[in-house]
């Protein structure tokens, strides 16, 4: 009897493709993947065996005829283990729909934990063994160095099934493609050298007159001279406005061209900060070479087709020189479980990984990002380097995380040109009301007030008179661009107005104004703030002043628990340090240290067994987003092309949701209740959209009752 992986569209039985041929192709491609810290004998195991549950009869009938139910993979997984395989039954068993859980011995068969899939009955598919010849491991696959005691060993464990999963569905993916578009795919190869030339002549041609301009070369220099440093992780403690972002590639380059890595991964909190930075890579190293991966981002933007279908591709599994993407992405790609977000993990090995605004990694799930951290420097062959202007102290912080032991660089160690980037004094103004806040403001040619949460943001705005604008994550992202694009104009008019803002603008945002009022919050947000005033160093950085105030009004103060934590711990340092690299510190100390309780339950420890590991409750918890939000549609009235969008959706909806993200809000569920109660949401396509644009105001955002009585 013939054997057969996959059907193909259109195509007779003799054209179809062959099992045998699809699971050595898939262990080929699986060693391949894996060959640095991997026996060559286990990574082509697991391809022979994922699919060899297709040898069952009853699969081989769907494929002609699709409404038979049969189970597969969990075939792969039992046999596994008669190869003596580690791991390779989680990878098996998870292939098309995640890593599980490990269970217990006594999980009924029909329940999705490990134990329970390897309890399950199937047909004979011992016809696999007359195509394939697995081989039995007779020594350890793992080639990684030795871990210092179990635990540390158990979690090097787990995180090398997560590497080896990825090698699997990555290749499993690939070939299927391969077969059923007749085309294989190439894998991506820069030219990094010329890439270095190409970045080095591009900063060379910066003039470097001003004490700035001074300052940023002298800087670039610095960084530099650590090139050659045998170190696993470097730490980059740079002002704002310093020229980080270049100088960071520029460091990154070197590192992939001497130790001979794969690729640059540029890792940002902030997607506006991702589209900013990823246009500047393009705009040096071309469109093909730079992968900008994030929700917001529409592949059809770019002129080239061929580029655009080239780097959606990439998208799916990071093949690209340069990858510029997201907190989220980076980190729920290492714990998530979904073949879809893991398959890019193996492709992160062997690469130079950046993590600008590195404070930021979000606060519950610090100890498990640079546990991430570690395990890819130092089991990985991967080189990290850590940037912020307001840098916590790493080194004691990994040691206190468990993930002590590394090679830390830290690449600026003489600060004094730091002088030339302070542009303005910060000053405590402690409590103040709404109407000595707005009257020092509006006394400015131009203001910027950020404040801590939307409602305070929406009331300040109502209350002022002259000319004003409001931006919150309320208002869609194409109005905010609107508003972008006007406050710009106002500034270069010299026109008086006032801005107020959520934190949304304390990053990637380059705007410069005359006077900066920031609700205290953390010292970075202060800080991130402050770089908006003065931002060119056009005027007297003593009479430039920014300005940090409580609410004196109680309705106006946040309630959020982390925030009120931020801000009373921000007060004590500012007390102690005012403002410099030792109040930075000593606040991240603080923060960590009354957090670390909290942040142990997201420790991978706790979801290890005696017995093994539970990866999908630990891609449960491991959310960097809050997924209590929902996300609505604003439907604008007289949009023509918002209407071609929705009329997408039923042919290519991925691409078509993509496109609706400029016309999104983010609402909280008491909010998205109360809309709903009055009738004016609506769903379709899995899609929320708002129906009555009475309740969206252009200038302010979303609004819970509405104005008239339009509806279209």
């Amino acid at each position: 009897m013939k054997y057969y992986a996959h059907t193909k569209n259109g195509c007779n039985e003799k054209d179809w493709q062959p099992l045998e041929e699809h699971l050595k192709n898939v262990g080929k491609l699986c060693s391949r993947f894996s060959a640095a810290w991997c026996s060559t004998a286990f990574s082509n195991n697991l391809g022979l065996l994922h699919d060899i549950g297709k040898y069952q009869q009853d699969f081989q009938r769907r494929l002609h005829d699709p409404s038979i139910k049969i189970e597969h993979a969990f075939c792969g997984a039992k046999e596994s283990r008669a190869y003596a395989m580690p791991g390779a039954d989680y990878c098996i068993a998870g292939h098309h729909g995640g890593l599980p859980d490990i269970g217990t011995v006594t999980d009924r068969a029909d329940e999705n934990t490990l134990q329970a899939r390897l309890k399950r009955v199937a047909q004979d598919y011992s016809a696999y063994r007359s195509e394939v010849s697995p081989e039995k491991i007779v020594s350890n696959p793992l080639q990684l160095p030795q871990a210092r005691d179990i635990v540390s060993a158990k979690k090097q464990f787990a995180f090398w099934i997560r590497m080896m999963f990825s090698s699997l569905v990555d290749a499993d993916f690939l070939d299927t493609e391969r077969f059923c578009n007749d085309k294989e795919r190439m894998f991506s190869e820069a030219d990094f050298s010329k890439m270095l030339l190409v970045l080095n002549e591009k900063i060379s041609s910066f003039p470097c007159k001003t004490a700035v301009q001074k300052a940023r070369n002298t800087l670039l220099k610095q960084t530099l001279s650590h090139r050659e440093d045998n170190a696993q992780i470097f730490t980059m403690n740079v002002p704002t406005g310093s020229g980080k972002t270049l100088a960071s590639m520029d460091l990154a380059l070197e590192l992939v061209k001497k130790r001979n890595l794969k690729r640059i991964i540029y890792v940002i909190p902030y997607t506006s900060i991702i589209e900013q930075n990823a246009q500047v890579f393009r705009s040096i190293f071309g469109e093909d070479t730079v992968l900008e991966h994030h929700c917001n981002f529409d592949y059809d933007s770019l002129e080239n087709a061929d580029t655009a279908q080239k780097l959606a591709l990439a998208s799916e599994n990071w093949d690209s020189p340069v990858i510029v993407t997201t907190n989220v992405q980076f980190f729920e790609s290492i714990y998530g479980n979904k073949p879809s977000q893991m398959r890019k993990l193996h492709n992160i090995a062997q690469s130079v990984i950046v993590f600008d605004e590195a404070h930021m990694f979000p606060a519950l799930f610090y100890q498990p990002c640079l546990e991430a951290i570690k395990l890819l420097v130092q089991d990985y062959g991967c080189k990290a380097l850590l940037l912020s202007a307001t840098m916590p102290d790493f080194r004691k912080w990994l040691d206190e995380f468990g993930c002590d032991s590394l090679n830390i660089s830290d690449v600026i160690s003489d600060k004094t040109v730091f002088k030339a980037f302070e542009r303005c004094v910060v000053e405590d103004s402690g409590p103040v009301s709404t109407e000595e806040l707005l009257g020092k403001a509006t006394s400015h040619t131009s203001a910027l007030i950020v404040v801590n949460t939307r409602k305070a943001a929406r009331e300040l705005y109502n209350r002022l008179s002259g000319r004003k604008y409001h931006l919150s994550t309320y208002i869609t992202k194409l109005d905010r661009n609107r508003i972008f694009s006007q406050v710009k104009e106002a500034l270069k008019q010299g026109e008086p107005f006032v801005l107020v803002s959520t934190s949304l603008i304390e990053a990637g945002v380059d705007l410069d104004f005359e006077a900066v009022f920031r609700e205290r919050a953390g010292i970075d947000n202060i800080l991130q703030t402050a770089g908006r005033c003065n931002r060119e160093g056009k005027r007297d950085s003593e009479k430039s002043r920014t300005y940090v105030f409580d609410f004196k009004e109680e309705d106006l103060r946040t309630k959020d628990k982390h925030m009120l934590t931020k801000q009373y711990v921000c007060t004590e340092v500012m007390r102690d340090f005012g403002i410099s690299d030792k109040a930075i510190r000593a606040y991240f100390d603080k923060i960590f240290t009354y957090g670390k309780e909290t942040m142990s339950e997201y420790d991978f420890v706790k979801f290890m067994t005696p017995t093994g590991f539970n990866f999908a409750s630990y891609a449960e918890k491991f959310k960097l987003i809050d997924d209590a939000g929902h996300s609505v549609i604003v439907l604008y009235p007289d949009d023509a092309v918002q209407k071609d969008i929705i009329a997408e959706l039923a042919k290519d909806g991925r691409k078509a949701k993509r496109k609706l993200q400029q016309y999104t809000v983010s609402l909280r569920e008491y909010e998205f209740r109360k809309l709903s109660e009055q009738g004016v949401v609506s769903q379709r396509d899995g899609l929320c959209f708002l129906t009555n644009f009475s309740y969206y105001d252009p200038d302010t955002g979303i609004c819970l009752s509405d104005n008239n009585t339009y509806i279209f």
